[in-house]
């Protein structure tokens, strides 16, 4: 893995953090979620989880 590749994925595991915050306050039992929010809820995850496992993870190759 280069040092690119380490930094993009680091990116995206940030953003996933950030949709699993977002969705743990966002369905919060205390505010009665509806449909409607359980469904965004899920779309941002994938959005946001999908990128993190597109790419196949490989041996970085050392000279």
């Amino acid at each position: 893995m280069t040092r690119q590749e380490l930094h993009a994925l680091r990116d995206q595991i940030y953003v996933l953090k950030c949709a699993i915050d977002d969705v743990e306050r966002d369905l919060d039992p205390g505010i009665d979620p509806t449909t409607r929010d359980f469904r965004a809820a899920l779309k941002w995850l994938l959005e946001a989880a999908k990128p993190v496992v597109a790419e196949p993870l490989r041996p970085s190759h050392r000279p």
